[in-house]
């Protein structure tokens, strides 16, 4: 009797004595009616003693005729892999649209299912800015789009964010308001750092994304992180100066709002010598002569640090207004200025070492 002539029950007693899938598929490739009878055992297979592998693979990479064979020979649809990703999570993590179409129409996927970090399916589309693919889950039935994912450490750090922070941080306007029009997206929904995605969107310079939100109705322009921080603090800290100059024209923003250790948003511009911003603040009438919880004054601070552009900004007469009222203290201030920015000067011009 040749090979192919082996009877099928036989072929499948022969297939259950080989080690590994990998071995049975080899052995399905001796010949054509080999391969027609082991098929859908080896995705049988597959569902029993590997998880559903095949089901993840294919759903990752997008082969809808593989995650249907899957699917047919007994897969679990809800099978995770080690991250806790369902077969879905790895459709929406890799973009595959009509592939997550499928996987929801085949049924037994749970749309708000956690992974690991607890993230949806939902949040990978929203951090990468893939608009179609949110479009069309934020349509289904049951999906809840302000779930946060887990804080964790490792890169790539998470904090705690909603799909709406993903994509204020990473500038996806457009996913930002099909978030928003759900009416059923906190705006106001803070991480572990107490961020919202108005601060998020303020940090990474995001100046579209906060046009878009400073028009939602009752947002908090001044809503507090850690230490007090504001979102205009939070652009000053990190050079935004477009995003600075769209806050500080809204009335409701306070440009010398102080953190809990007393530093302004003009402070963080002379820490981190952001001298357009400063200037920008200054022009809007910010107080380079409020002090901090150790003393420091934006102007003192800039002259400690060497910011020369910012200290001449700082010193112009039309600045000179805030200093503080008190005749001592205003005298004080005046001749420590002076004293430093003398220092400043005669710094400047040393030669280098």
């Amino acid at each position: 009797m040749a090979l192919s002539e082996l009877p099928t029950e036989l072929v499948r007693n022969i297939a259950d004595f080989l080690d590994t899938e990998k071995d049975v598929f080899l052995f399905a490739q001796l010949s054509r009616p080999f391969f027609d009878i082991l098929i859908d055992y080896l995705y049988a297979r597959n569902a029993k003693r590997s998880n559903a592998s095949a089901l993840l693979w294919a759903a990752k990479h997008g082969y809808e005729s593989t995650a249907r064979q899957a699917l047919a020979n007994g897969a679990n649809p809800s099978a995770t892999n080690r991250k806790g990703d369902t077969s879905l999570h790895l459709a929406s993590n890799a973009g595959n649209l009509s592939t997550v179409q499928f996987l929801l129409n085949a049924g037994g996927v749970d749309i708000n299912q956690q992974n690991k970090y607890s993230e949806t399916p939902l949040i990978a589309p929203a951090r990468e800015g893939n608009e179609d693919l949110v479009k069309f889950l934020l349509d289904q039935p049951g999906i809840d789009p302000d779930m946060s994912d887990r804080p964790r450490i490792r890169p790539p750090k998470l904090f705690g964010q909603t799909p709406l922070s993903h994509a204020a941080m990473n500038g996806h306007v457009n996913v930002l308001r099909a978030l928003l029009a759900t009416n059923r997206v906190n705006v106001e929904s803070k991480d572990v750092r107490g961020w919202t995605p108005l601060a998020y969107a303020a940090a990474y310079g995001q100046a579209e994304v906060i046009e878009a939100l400073i028009k939602v109705p009752g947002i908090q322009l001044e809503s507090r992180a850690q230490r007090g921080v504001t979102p205009l603090m939070l652009a000053t800290i990190n050079g935004q100066e477009d995003v600075t100059r769209i806050l500080i024209e809204q009335e409701s923003v306070k440009g010398d709002a102080k953190c809990s250790s007393g530093p302004t948003a003009l402070w963080f511009a002379a820490l981190h010598g952001h001298s357009n911003i400063a200037k920008l603040l200054l022009d809007k009438g910010c107080n380079p002569h409020l002090t901090c919880h150790m003393g420091n004054t934006p102007l003192r601070l800039a002259i400690n640090r060497g910011q020369e552009e910012i200290v001449r900004w700082m010193q112009q007469p039309e600045h000179q207004s805030n200093i503080p009222l008190d005749p001592a203290e205003r005298e004080r201030q005046m001749r420590a200025n002076v004293k430093a920015i003398w220092e400043l000067e005669i710094g400047s011009r040393r030669c280098p070492e």
